[in-house]
């Protein structure tokens, strides 16, 4: 029994993660690697060190503190330089920075722990029908320790819903899915070659599991969602067959698309990493309409939206 796992952030009284406020816990740790991830800290499975230059003083007290010398300062920036070769992540430095410009992304909580966050705002789950989301980075990478979070809530009467990218084995979808009242399910891309490439892992396994995962699901559990990137996932090709796959689910709700945004894009460099679409413009609801209205006059059986918007009443 996992009672303890590595948790990026636990944020409340979220309108957007599921049915009422809901407090969404993001895990930490994802084995595959959007090139729009908007959380590049949720990618390790441990705890790592980020830096905010705009917060940095340049007091040099986090130098002094590190035995390793993994830390120094910018002869012309003045700004600190993290030398991630030396850095053990022991997080020493951390302490010693009074305006926040170092931190940690990461903290090992237990089930206890976790829980109790979540029951705080029990009252408002009650009067907006939320509940509890389970986000990442991957839930499935922690199953044990993501199930038994369930279990508390469902002992609670809490509402539960994940988000799951069904990379992996089976087995870990398994563990978790009689405890969730619903869960959204990402499809990046249909082609498998271009999943390869914009998100690092191919989507075989992934589409194989959310085929069992909604012939073992009550209808309406299966919540389908694709993040529409510009000129990536955007072709109508890739939508159609989306939707043809969808079709093929017994338990699909709906398929939502989301346009895509720049959220997230500072924290690349918080982590010293490369946003590889930098110079993508963010797609607006109008965007995405224009993509995918289509489907609309097709008779699918299930609710296609845009940003939450159904279009196809």
């Amino acid at each position: 029994m996992s009672n303890e796992g590595n948790i990026l952030r636990i944020e409340k009284i979220s309108p957007n993660d599921g049915n009422g406020l809901r407090t969404v816990v993001f895990f930490k740790g994802c084995p595959l690697r959007c090139k729009w991830c908007s959380t590049p800290e949720s990618h390790k499975t441990n705890s790592e060190l980020y830096y905010k230059p705009e917060k940095c003083i340049s007091c040099g007290k986090c130098i002094n503190q590190c035995d390793q010398k993994a830390l120094s300062l910018d002869e012309d920036t003045h700004k600190i330089i993290i030398d991630k070769t030396k850095c053990i992540n022991c997080f020493e430095c951390t302490k010693q920075c009074l305006k926040g410009a170092l931190g940690i992304y990461g903290k090992n909580m237990t089930v206890e722990e976790v829980v109790k966050v979540i029951l705080k705002d029990e009252i408002f789950y009650f009067h907006s029908n939320g509940g509890v989301t389970l986000s990442g980075g991957d839930v499935l990478l922690q199953s044990e320790f993501a199930k038994n979070i369930l279990i508390k809530c469902k002992e609670s009467g809490i509402h539960t819903m994940a988000e799951l990218d069904m990379f992996g084995d089976f087995k870990n979808i398994e563990k978790i899915l009689p405890y969730l009242d619903s869960f959204y399910v990402d499809i990046k891309l249909i082609d498998n070659d271009l999943h390869k490439k914009w998100v690092g892992v191919e989507n075989t396994t992934i589409l194989e599991n959310i085929k069992k995962a909604a012939q073992i699901s009550k209808p309406g559990k299966l919540h389908i969602r694709v993040p529409l990137i510009w000129d990536i996932n955007d072709s109508y090709d890739n939508i159609f067959k989306t939707a043809q796959y969808c079709n093929e689910l017994n338990s699909c709700e709906e398929l939502e698309f989301l346009p895509y945004h720049r959220l997230g894009q500072i924290t690349y460099k918080y982590l010293n990493k490369k946003y590889d679409l930098e110079n993508l413009t963010t797609m607006s609801y109008e965007d995405a309409y224009k993509k995918v209205c289509f489907l609309k006059d097709l008779n699918f059986p299930f609710k296609i939206k845009i940003s939450g918007k159904v279009i196809n009443n």
